[in-house]
Formats: C-alpha cells, structure tokens, sequence
C-alpha cells in the first residue's frame, strides 16, 4: 500500500503539489495588501482604595483594586443602558433610538479593550478605524463608568439617610408622646411632687428621687428608653453622612485618570492577523492535496502483482525482477533489456556467460 501510494504521488507530483503551493501563494499578497488598519487611543487610570477615607466597599479582597475596576467596568459594558451612555457622549448619538443603534452598541463594546498593568494601574484602549471615534469612545467609557460609580453611590446614600432620618423622625414623635404622657400625669398628681432632687428623667420633670408611683416609674422609664433610641437614631444618622462622605471622595481618588486618552495620529496596520489567512490558505491547499492523493490512489486500477489480478483473470506470463550484478546505476536499463532477451532465448546470458 506504501509503495503504491509514493508511486502514485511521485507520478503525479506537480498535480498533487499544486494545491498546497497555488493557494498559498495567491491568498497571502491578498492578505497582505488587505490587512485591516485601525486607530488606537489609550488611558491610564490609577485605581487605588484611599488609606485614610474609612468606608464599606463591595471589593474582592482577593483581587487587585485594578481588577476590581476590570470586573465592574466588565459587568456594566454589558448592559444597553451603559452603551446607550457612552454613545451619547460619542458622534454614535446619532444612531441611538434607531435601527442602527445596535450596530453601534456593537461596535462600542468590540473596541473597547482592558487590561491591567500593576495591582493599580488600568489601561483602557479603544480600536477603531476612526482616531476622533477611538478617542470619543475611550473618554466616553471612562467619564461613563466613573460618572455610573457616583450616581450610584450618591442613590445608595441618600436611600441610607432617608431610612434613618425616618427611623429618627418616627423615634422622636414617640419620644414627644410619651413625654406628653407623663408631663400630663405629674400634672394630674400634684401630690406626687417633692423638694427632693431625683435623677435621670425624674429631675427634668421636678419629681422627688423616692417616688414610689409604679405607673409614673412606668412612664419615666418608657421615656429613657425612647430618648435612647432617639440619640441612637440621631448617632447612626451622622455616622450614615459621614461615611456617604467619605464614600464619594474615596470614589473620586480611587478613580484618577492619569494618562488622558490623545487622538492618535497614525494608524496601525494589523498583520500579524492577516497572517491567519496564508496560514489557513496553506492548510486547506494541504488537504486538498491529500483528497487529490486518495482519488489518483482510488482511481489506479494497474496491476503490480499478481496478488492484484481478479481470480478470473488468465495470467499468461509473469516477468521476474532481476537483478543484474556487475553493472552500475548508469547500465541498468541496458541490462534489464539484456535480461529479459535473455530469458526469450534471443541473447546471451548477461553476465557474459554462453
């Protein structure tokens, strides 16, 4: 089969090899001269949770601050509400609200690449074959996200605050009623009241330290209770204010552009990708080669042997394979026509001998 097979290539070498040559030769000038150009502008922002600001964050402590970013940024430019954003900002603006807008949504997030360089440092690139575009897309991605960030912190705290300015609201109308309660008993019990300076809320209202009134110890103590939770409110509100605070300032340090994106100026022919194309060109020169090898394989119904013959063939003759001796490459076919006269009885032996 192996002999059969390297007989029928070398046969039919220039057909077989035409493929595997002919392709490659006329898809890679193609690609070549086609190789896509774009226009490449580039960011540096410094990503980094401030020392001094104390605040919660939803941060990955396993993960880099620019990672973190990443993931964020990653999350959001899957979103049409994010892309609709950066396309206003951009000359797509046009196409929002229309049939087109898909198109640039798609063309938004395709373009838009991250990287990280350090635990810091967030480098965002965008490609297009437009430099204003490249440009318009980088800032905009970049004043989207940090812009999104603050809004979103900004509706956070005031939806904290609002909870405990309402808890505290709520705590101080209970705090007027049941000072209202006992103001209103101490007057309807007159004989309840002393010269003696009692404590706590007893010496607010004026009532003697051994009062002894279960009902007035009863209002007295609601009354503590409530101004406790009052003050309580009252410290979790300005400690939700400060941390708000210090949230959106640690938002805006965390979050520095320090490489301004620049409208790039020339443009990047990309050939390392149409490389590809010779490459797969190459490739399927190859296989039809080999489908061209199988077929010329198939198609050959010589005989060789007579292992090869059908069983109803008649063999009238087999030639034997000789080899003659004494003779060098160049005199070979010489003495193969030699041998076979030989053996038809016409001419003498090819050795010499009679």
């Amino acid at each position: 089969m192996i002999e059969r097979l390297l007989e029928t290539l070398f046969r039919h070498k220039l057909l077989i090899l035409l493929p595997s040559v002919l392709i490659p030769l006329i898809v890679a000038p193609i690609a070549l001269l086609s190789a896509p150009s774009y226009y490449e502008s580039i960011a540096g922002i410094w990503v980094e949770r401030p020392t001094y600001l104390t605040y919660r964050s939803d941060d990955n402590t396993f993960l880099t601050p620019a990672q973190n970013q990443i993931a964020r940024l990653n999350e959001v430019m899957k979103t049409r509400a994010f892309l609709s954003d950066v396309a206003k900002r951009t000359s797509l603006s046009s196409l929002v609200g229309t049939r087109g807008e898909d198109r640039a949504y798609e063309l938004i997030a395709k373009s838009t690449l991250m990287a990280t360089s350090g635990s810091h440092l967030l480098v965002l690139t965008a490609r297009t074959p437009s430099a204003n575009l490249s440009f318009e897309i980088v800032t905009g991605v970049s004043e989207a996200f940090k812009d999104r960030a603050m809004s979103d912190r900004i509706e956070q705290a005031e939806l904290g605050i609002s909870f405990y300015e309402s808890r505290l609201k709520s705590a101080e109308e209970t705090l007027a009623k049941s000072n209202e309660a006992l103001r209103r008993y101490v007057a309807s019990n007159q004989r309840l009241f002393g010269n003696d300076s009692g404590g706590g809320a007893a010496s607010r209202i004026g009532l003697p330290a051994a009062a002894t009134d279960p009902q007035l110890s009863q209002l007295m103590r609601q009354a503590d209770l409530e101004q406790r939770d009052v003050e309580s409110m009252r410290t979790s509100l300005e400690r939700a204010r400060l941390d708000v605070s210090a949230a959106l300032e640690g938002q805006e340090l965390g979050f520095q552009m320090l490489d301004r994106p620049q409208v790039p100026t020339n443009a990047i022919i990309e050939r390392r990708r149409s490389l590809m194309f010779p490459a797969a060109g190459a490739l399927v020169g190859l296989m039809l080669s080999a489908t061209l090898l199988v077929l010329l394989l198939a198609s050959d119904r010589s005989a060789r042997s007579e292992a090869d013959l059908l069983a109803t063939t008649r063999v009238l003759g087999v030639i034997p394979q000789l080899r003659v001796q004494g003779e060098g490459r160049r005199g070979y076919p010489h003495g193969t026509r030699r041998a076979i006269g030989f053996v038809a009885g016409a001419l003498p032996s090819p050795s010499g001998a009679q």
